[in-house]
């Protein structure tokens, strides 16, 4: 039997109030970042899961004396002032810690050939030139292009926001520090910089792996967004993924909230063209003047929100692609990190194709993420002497799980279970191929699919990002993406929009759509304390000592 990491609680009969000032469906990252932000307003939020422990992708899970997280790996941006660092400080005051993975922060092993990623932009354009020294001016215009992107991010998460204001900067800053190549397809940019095929493929299998689409179809300026990202290396949280989470509740529940588990939301309920709160499964009414979802915007418009006032609207999916889906392998092993020689660093492994998979010319499977926690995480070896855990990521063709649509979770047919027990052989296989001391050392592994996900975490066909995040979504910067009607703020009065959805994908992005859609969802004065709140955080990074003595014994 499974037992979970538990974060959040199960309500008691009858402890569901009548009425909360807001309402959020949903408990990842983005569900929980915007909780928490109304929750430091002085609001009372209820937040709703369905799941039985809180966190979306952030959270793990134990079995048979292992833990596993299922979707955080590693985060990027944590050094002092850093916006991550200032949204994590904000977010939990401070309690929730980060561990420095090592130095290189990844590895690649394309059809063998290894390339690794250091810490440090000049570390980073340095290893590339050693190795492809005729390259040497490709190498160092794609790095200054990386950096002419860096405001791309912002200029976008702005022209989501309402108001004149907003929209006025948003349109000031794309035009003044967006260059055309951010929105263009990565794979025709970086070809435009550099000739050598496998450069080319080092340059982008780890944001194809990573962002969960071919190049071909990502915007260049997200490739500059993983670079970025992990420019002054990478961090795991401290005790675990579910730490995430953990520290996030205590805010919400301070204000007079909580975050309730084992609790779906069957419907939104409007009066009109506004939003007025949420139905539970149990038929628990819910009134609230705030309502966000952070369930995706798939299942808000198609599942959350009323057929018929679903049906008056303009379809802000129409065009919209699912991202691809996804299997995990979870490995517990016998041994302790060190003694199995698991590396702190991420491995991404293909067959030296990043896109072949992604554009229906490879096999049944992408490349290969591996990743270990148990190596990560400074308290692992106190909390699980003698153990370790692992995963092993891949994406999978959407029609390889699509006849098994509709069967239940304890009640999956033979030809299911037979596919999954192939698919989690090959992925050991690779394991020890990969890592071959770990062989003999699998003591229990089980295999997650799309349809495990889909039953957890709400997304429709189990992508892990939710709608692709491709150049259709985010357009060519002559004609608005697709994306740009899915907006923190809806076209429901009240309703609110929290998550990948709204902006990105991956932790970076749900925190900076549950960050919008609080911004979106507080009055004037909210948004002012808000925004100073966190801006505090990045003028006194939290560990930075305070007052008169504070240069006492610095050199």
């Amino acid at each position: 039997m499974t037992r979970g990491v538990l974060v959040g609680r199960s309500p008691a009969p009858g402890e569901v109030a009548d009425a909360y000032d807001a309402v959020v469906i949903g408990s990842g990252a983005g569900g929980l970042t915007t909780a928490v932000c109304l929750a430091k307003q002085g609001r009372r939020v209820a937040v709703f899961e369905q799941h039985y422990t809180a966190g979306g992708y952030t959270h793990a899970y134990r079995r048979r004396g292992w833990e596993w997280d299922v979707g955080i790996h590693y985060v990027g941006q944590l050094a002092p002032r850093e916006p991550v660092r200032v949204l994590s400080d904000y977010l939990t005051g401070g309690a929730l810690r980060w561990a420095p993975l090592a130095d290189p922060y990844d590895e690649y092993r394309l059809a063998g050939e290894v390339h690794r990623a250091p810490v440090g932009f000049d570390a980073y354009k340095a290893g590339l030139i050693a190795r492809f020294p005729a390259e040497r001016a490709g190498i160092e215009a794609l790095f200054r292009l990386i950096a002419r992107c860096r405001a791309t991010l912002p200029a976008l998460a702005l022209g989501r926001l309402s108001g004149p204001v907003a929209r006025r900067l948003a349109r000031l800053l794309r035009a003044a520090a967006v260059p055309p190549e951010a929105l263009r397809p990565a794979r025709e940019v970086v070809a435009g910089l550099v000739r050598d095929e496998r450069l080319r493929q080092a340059v982008l299998t780890p944001s194809v792996l990573l962002l969960a689409d071919s190049s071909s179809r990502l915007p260049f300026f997200l490739v500059a967004v993983v670079f970025e990202h992990f420019r002054t290396g990478a961090w795991y949280p401290v005790g675990g993924s579910a730490a995430i989470a953990r520290a996030m509740v205590e805010p919400v529940r301070a204000a007079g909230g909580e975050v309730f588990v084992r609790t779906p939301v069957e419907r939104i309920e409007l009066d009109g063209t506004r939003a007025t709160g949420v139905v539970l499964a149990d038929g628990t009414r819910v009134r609230a003047p705030v309502v966000v979802s952070a369930a995706g915007a798939h299942r808000t418009y198609r599942t959350l929100l009323p057929r018929s006032a679903a049906g008056t609207q303009t379809d802000p999916l129409h065009g919209l692609r699912d991202g691809f889906p996804f299997v995990l392998l979870f490995l517990g092993l016998d041994g302790d990190p060190e003694e199995l020689g698991l590396p702190r660093h991420n491995v991404m492994v293909t067959d030296g194709d990043c896109d072949a998979f992604f554009d229906g010319t490879g096999g049944r499977t992408s490349g290969l993420f591996l990743s270990f926690s148990s190596a990560k995480d400074p308290t692992w070896t106190a909390r699980y002497p003698g153990r370790s855990t692992g995963e092993i990521l891949a994406y999978v063709d959407p029609a390889l799980f699509a006849s098994f649509d509709g069967s239940r979770l304890r009640d999956r047919e033979p030809a299911y279970l037979a596919l999954k027990a192939e698919l989690g052989e090959e992925l050991l296989e690779q394991l020890y191929r990969q890592l071959p001391r770990t062989r003999g050392r699998v003591a229990y592994h089980e295999l997650g699919t799309p349809l495990t996900a889909e039953h957890f975490a709400g997304w429709p066909g189990g992508s892990l990002y939710g709608l692709a995040k491709d150049v259709a979504a985010f357009g060519d910067g002559t004609r608005p993406g697709l994306a740009d009607r899915l907006r923190p703020r809806t076209e429901f009065d009240g309703l609110y929009l929290s998550g990948q959805d709204v902006l990105a994908g991956g932790f970076l992005g749900a925190v900076t759509g549950g960050l919008l859609a609080a911004h979106e969802a507080l009055d004037r004065t909210g948004r002012s304390r808000l925004w100073r709140g966190a801006l505090k955080h990045a003028i006194r990074p939290a560990g930075i000592p305070r007052g008169p003595g504070a240069r006492a014994g610095t050199a």
